[in-house]
Formats: C-alpha cells, structure tokens, sequence
C-alpha cells in the first residue's frame, strides 16, 4: 500500500481520470479511467485495502465536482468525507432510498439525453456489494433487492454519466457477475484459484507486492499488478476541501 498524503496526491486534472494505482516495478501512477471502464469492483479480504481503495475513489472524483454518494455498512470509514459536505448512508431505509433515488436518476437522465454524451456525472460509492442483497427496493410487482436495482445501472449507467465503485469479499463473486461484467476489477490480497479465475480471467498469476494494498488489476487490459494508493479517513476530507 503507498501512503498519499495531501502533499504527495498527484492530481490528474479529471473527475474520471482516478490515480488509485501504482505500478510496484516503477512505483509510478496508474489511472482508472472511468470514461473507459465506468464502473470499479474491488475485491478483498478484510483488512487488505478495499475501504481505503473506495475512499480515495470517492476523494478524486468529489474534489472534481462529481456527486458522490457513499453506501457505508461499517458505518466509520467515511465520516471525514461526510463533514466535507458528501452524503453516507447507513441506515436501511435511508440506504434504500438512496438507491432507488440513484437508479430512477439514472432512468430520467438517459431519457433527457437522448443519446447525447453526458456534461455532469454521479458515483455511486458501495462499501460491501453483497448487503444490498437484503436490501429490498420498489413496491408490488416491482420490489427486488437494491442489489438487483444497481445492475440496471451497471449496464446503463456509462451513457447516463453514472457510476458505481464497490466493494465486496472474494466469495461474493459468483452472485455479482452481472457488475463484475460491466466494471473494472481490481482484486487486493489472497484470492484462491476458482475465484481469481472468475473475476480476472484464467490467465497465469502475475507475481504481486505482499501485503495490503497489493493485488491485481484488470479493465480492458490486464490483470496486471498493483498496489493501491492510500489515505486515511481525514486525508481524504483534505483532498476534497483544499
């Protein structure tokens, strides 16, 4: 993991141009460019870098102008970032709410546009994918789980301006394929085979840094290996208000 504090961020200059990678044999940046790739999976096991990922996500792309919304089932990782004026949901109903505002936002948008290419954008923030499951949405013949909801957007969202960063453990994989699909994935920490093989392809490993915040990478190219950049909680509320 490469520690970025507000004196060591290297600004990219665009909302969707996310300097959240380094390349461990140079220790130089790599960007997720959201433009190309709308949507970013990161999958982990505890304690190796998928909140610190998602946080430092969610810093670039607010400091840039983009609305950001968080999804915060632990319910501490973002507090910072609330007191900079960015919305984290935790409770179930507001969680739902949340949502349902973000998809049926997106519907509206993509019917205003007309195929028209986007002039703002939204990033939906998700730290721990696979709760949305008992998360339910919509009335009558329309209910499904918010999780269900969110695929819509991950098919739809990059002609809408909207975009998802999640987060979800290794073993959620198989119940996430329609995201997994749409999205970059970058893959932190331990992952057994069946499951590397399911999110980044059954390609050879790529040998990888030990530790958190080291894993592999792949959107359109890869998977190729990485370490993430990271700030804590308050560095990240620095990223967004300086």
């Amino acid at each position: 993991m490469t520690t970025v504090s507000y004196d060591r961020y290297t600004d990219t200059g665009r909302a969707t141009l996310v300097p959240l990678l380094v390349d461990p044999a140079t220790d130089r940046p790599r960007n997720i460019d959201l433009e190309v790739t709308p949507h970013l999976l990161v999958t982990a096991p505890t304690g190796f870098g998928a909140t610190s990922a998602l946080r430092f996500v969610a810093a670039h792309t607010a400091r840039h102008g983009i609305d950001v919304q968080i999804i915060d089932f632990k319910r501490i990782a973002f507090r910072s970032l609330e007191s900079a004026g960015l919305r984290v949901h935790r409770d179930p109903e507001d969680i739902a709410q949340a949502v349902t505002d973000f998809v049926t936002g997106m519907e509206i948008r993509l019917e205003e546009l007309d195929g028209r290419a986007p002039e703002t954008r939204r990033l939906l923030v998700v730290d721990g994918l696979e709760r949305l499951r008992k998360t339910v949405v919509g009335l009558g013949p329309d209910r499904s789980s918010a999780l269900a909801a969110l695929e819509r957007v991950a098919f739809l969202g990059r002609a809408a301006g909207y975009h998802l960063a999640a987060s979800a453990s290794p073993g959620a994989s198989r119940t996430l394929r329609a995201i997994h699909d749409c999205s970059a994935v970058l893959a932190l920490g331990p992952h057994g085979n069946r499951v590397r093989a399911e999110l980044l392809g059954a390609g050879p490993r790529v040998a990888v840094p030990a530790g958190p915040g080291a894993g592999e990478f792949a959107d359109y190219d890869g998977p190729r290996a990485v370490r993430t950049a990271f700030v804590t909680d308050d560095e990240a509320r620095q990223l967004v208000t300086r």
